[in-house]
């Protein structure tokens, strides 16, 4: 399976060069989507839930560093572009995985190819599987690909990556044990989020609105708040 990214430039021009780039000498990665700003950034990150996102540095109203402020816990990868270098200490400390210079050396280019591999080949510290009987066949769930699970009376909706959906006939006790995994978070009697997938939260007298990347809005109780602590409170 191809390393899906997106790539993000406010010129129209580097844009298609890059992309054109990686289509004729990166075999391992397919551009699944563009944006010229942060705000439709944001949006692009949202949907398509890309492993890497190629990112100009040096834009106007916000740069490219506000983007990785919208996602401290981000799911994905972050290569920098930039017309010069001074901001690679900056780079650095943003945890990218590379930082390229403009214009784009191929050779450059395929090197960061190669680190997003290496980093794709690395074991999970916590692999987790969910197995899951769906429309008459079983199918096999990564738990990182889970943005959240909400219980409805006996069975249980899990919202995963992708806008994909399934409704199982267990309540979340029985898929909690059967599932593990340190992103996700029971908050709720109702509900468990990943916190890779948390974009804000409001609190709301005692209760805590959570706002996930697919735009559902989990309640964390009093009760379960501590699981939130040290991760995004």
């Amino acid at each position: 399976m191809k390393i899906t990214a997106l790539v993000v430039d406010d010129e129209a021009l580097d844009r298609e060069l890059l992309t054109r780039l990686i289509a004729q000498y990166c075999g391992s990665i397919i551009v699944v989507a563009e944006a010229s700003n942060i705000q439709e950034a944001i949006r692009e990150i949202n949907i398509h839930q890309p492993e890497v996102v190629f990112l100009d540095i040096n834009m106007p109203q916000s740069g490219g560093f506000s983007l990785v402020q919208n996602f401290p816990n981000r799911n994905f990868q972050i290569i920098f572009t930039t017309g010069s270098e001074e901001h690679g200490i900056r780079a650095i400390k943003a945890e990218a995985t590379d930082y390229l210079v403009k214009p784009i050396d191929v050779d450059e280019l395929i090197a960061s190819e190669q680190k997003l591999l290496k980093h794709r080949r690395l074991p999970e510290r916590f692999p987790s599987l969910l197995r899951v009987f769906h429309n008459g066949e079983h199918i096999m769930v990564n738990a990182r690909d889970i943005i959240c699970m909400e219980a409805e009376g006996s069975y249980v909706k899990i919202y995963l990556t992708g806008q994909q959906t399934l409704l199982l006939s267990k309540n979340l006790k029985q898929i909690t044990m059967e599932v593990s995994h340190p992103d996700l978070k029971r908050v709720h009697r109702s509900y468990v989020v990943n916190i890779q997938h948390i974009r804000r939260y409001q609190v709301t007298g005692n209760e805590l609105k959570i706002f996930l990347s697919n735009d559902v809005v989990a309640r964390a109780s009093r009760k379960y708040k501590a699981q939130l602590k040290g991760t995004v409170l």
